[in-house]
């Protein structure tokens, strides 16, 4: 079956959906959409995620502010240039 073949047979299936078909088309796009557009990450900035969380499994009463954590973040990335 080719693509158009199969859009064409997926046509109809909508034009003839019920509510709770259609409801679950639109559920089922618009999970494929938001897998396909995410954000994507590289392996370095995987294993940073990784450190930072053992790092705060390790010491779990130092937290930050928001406006602390932007710091720290900015500092890594001037240091990183």
């Amino acid at each position: 079956m080719s693509i158009t073949e199969k859009k064409q047979f997926l046509l109809q299936i909508v034009e003839d959906a019920d509510e709770k078909l259609t409801g679950l088309l639109l559920a089922l796009a618009n999970e494929y959409n938001s897998n396909t557009s995410g954000e994507k990450y590289s392996i370095e900035e995987i294993s940073d995620f990784h450190k930072t969380r053992d790092e705060y499994l390790q010491n779990p009463e130092k937290v930050f502010t928001v406006e602390e954590a932007h710091q720290k973040i900015r500092n890594k990335l001037r240091d990183a240039i």
